[in-house]
């Protein structure tokens, strides 16, 4: 109620068609309007315009209060393609605000009064009854509380807790198939290689064993 008194107090102070805050962003806009230069379309009402700048033109139609970029029908404020038309007609841009962000709308937002409230011991009491709050059900036994464990505490809220810091979970040590000894699997057997180490070489013997009995008999039947 205090913010709204101020307010209030604010505005029938206030000169201008537009509020302070409205005005400045007004302003700024109309600053950056002189960096676009607009060219007349050669309408009868003098109302269109083509407005050259970076990066690309804007078409601005002051009658129906409308430019491309969107931004007048947006935010009820005109553009700064919109400014440089309305500077080319000798036109005031605060004439073209939307009536929402005029000095008119923000008095009558404001011009009802909220009446002031006594302590709340100087209020009337009621003969009904007071609102009690629901009854919950309580748990018995103490209240438990679900904490993250960090890796260096362990387990120490579970009742298989190790105190020699041994995690819960532990691996088994690997076998080897092949040899059937513990400490090692069967894909890095020393054993393992070398058995077929040996087999590779028996075969390769093997294979020049018969590619050398081969080449004898074709020798023999050779005329």
């Amino acid at each position: 109620m205090r913010t709204i008194t101020k307010n209030k107090v604010k505005l029938a102070s206030h000169v201008g068609k537009l509020p302070r805050v409205v005005q400045s962003r007004l302003d700024k806009i109309r600053k950056e309007s002189k960096n676009w230069m607009p060219v007349w379309t050669r309408d009868d009402d003098y109302e269109k315009f083509e407005v050259h700048g970076y990066p690309t033109n804007m078409v601005v139609d002051l009658g129906k209060r409308l430019c491309i970029c969107q931004f007048w029908m947006l935010t009820g404020m005109p553009c700064v393609h919109a400014c440089a038309a309305l500077a080319r007609v000798n036109r005031r841009p605060e004439d073209f605000c939307h009536k929402w962000l005029t000095m008119d709308s923000y008095r009558d937002t404001y011009a009802h009064y909220i009446n002031s409230l006594p302590r709340q011991n100087l209020w009337e009491k009621s003969e009904s009854n007071r609102p009690q709050a629901p009854k919950t059900k309580k748990k018995t036994g103490p209240l438990t509380k679900k904490r993250r464990k960090d890796t260096d505490k362990g387990n120490e809220g579970s009742k298989k807790f190790k105190p020699n810091g041994v995690l819960k979970r532990q691996l088994k040590p690997f076998t080897c198939k092949y040899y059937l000894q513990k400490g090692h699997t069967k894909r890095g057997c020393p054993k393992k290689r070398a058995a077929d180490v040996a087999a590779a070489l028996v075969a390769a013997a093997a294979a020049a064993d018969a590619a050398k009995t081969k080449s004898n008999a074709q020798r023999n039947v050779a005329p």
